[in-house]
């Protein structure tokens, strides 16, 4: 499975690498870069291109990145096998002072089949056992992300409209970024469930629009455009004069070094954190799940004893210290 897998995980990961540091860049320059005049009478077509822009679309582009990633990682639950076997994060990192416990690691490998990443690597696995690619499983979780995407653009800033009379002045990233984080997390803990019912026919739909479209190395730019355009149109649209995001613009300068930033940079900044993260955790889930094989406590049965039972049965907790 290793060799046949190889140059699309190859693939896999670039296109990981490319949805954290290309995606941004390309959305923001087709957003902010050119400046296009039309006018009919006379005619004149002209397109500015705006240089001062460069260093925000850059420094956007890497934050945003930076932090999608963290986000994918840290939400979704990612652990290697490596760290599981040493008990999590903690003790592999020498924080705990119950180094390779046997209750310890038990836990931790409880949680890893329980998260976001543990399931979508099992389902993905088992997908791929059933003979379909891991580029055609990828696609279908893609498409499947799309909706979840769409509900973390847009649900933060119907809960802002809802509360806005009573958010005092100046709070408003707080509100944003606190309503941001639940839905995510939200998002990331049903993603797998969701997945798991319509995956076959995702993939069926994705493979049939790649071959009428041809834009598949497109689809994530595309995404996180429309989705931002979206979200302008919703909150600039909607809300118009009755929101200030003064002082977040002026955080986004001094993050920027004094940059010159668009009028609609944090809107923008809130939708690549929305669109990106699900982006990210679905390659990396595809690229855990296409391993050489996964950890057996993943194909243990729902209804394996917990861990933090007071007398588990000598014969699970054996099989349990062999893992």
């Amino acid at each position: 499975m290793g060799t046949k897998n190889l140059l699309p995980r190859i693939w896999l990961t670039l296109v990981a690498i490319g949805q954290i540091v290309i995606t941004p860049i390309v959305a923001f320059t087709i957003t902010y870069m050119f400046d296009f005049t039309i006018q009919f009478e006379p005619f004149v077509f002209s397109v500015e291109i705006r240089n001062d822009l460069f260093r925000w679309i850059i420094g956007a582009s890497f934050y945003s990145g930076l932090t999608a990633l963290a986000l994918a990682l840290i939400v979704g639950g990612f652990s290697p096998n490596m760290v599981v076997k040493r008990g999590g994060w903690l003790s592999s990192l020498n924080l705990s002072n119950k180094p390779r416990n046997a209750d310890l690691i038990s836990r931790a490998k409880l949680r890893h089949k329980n998260s976001p990443y543990g399931q979508m690597i099992k389902l993905i696995s088992d997908q791929h056992g059933d003979g379909k690619s891991i580029i055609a499983i990828f696609g279908g979780l893609q498409m499947l992300a799309i909706p979840f995407q769409f509900v973390v653009v847009v649900i933060p800033w119907i809960i802002l409209m809802i509360i806005l009379p009573w958010a005092e002045e100046g709070q408003l990233l707080e509100l944003v970024i606190v309503s941001y984080l639940a839905v995510l997390i939200i998002s990331l803990r049903i993603f797998p469930a969701i997945a798991t019912r319509f995956i076959g026919v995702a993939t069926f739909a994705r493979r049939w629009l790649v071959s009428m479209t041809k834009l598949s190395i497109f689809f994530p730019i595309l995404v996180l455009w429309m989705l931002g355009r979206l979200a302008t149109v919703l909150v600039v649209g909607m809300l118009g004069s009755s929101i200030d995001i003064t002082t977040e613009q002026d955080f986004i300068i001094s993050l920027m070094g004094g940059a010159t930033v668009p009028q609609n940079s944090f809107l923008d900044l809130m939708t690549a954190l929305s669109v990106l993260p699900l982006a990210a955790f679905t390659t990396l889930a595809v690229l855990g799940g296409a391993n050489k094989g996964l950890p057996q406590w993943l194909k243990v049965d729902d209804d394996w004893i917990r861990p933090d039972k007071p007398e588990p049965i000598p014969e699970v907790k054996d099989l349990l210290d062999e893992w």
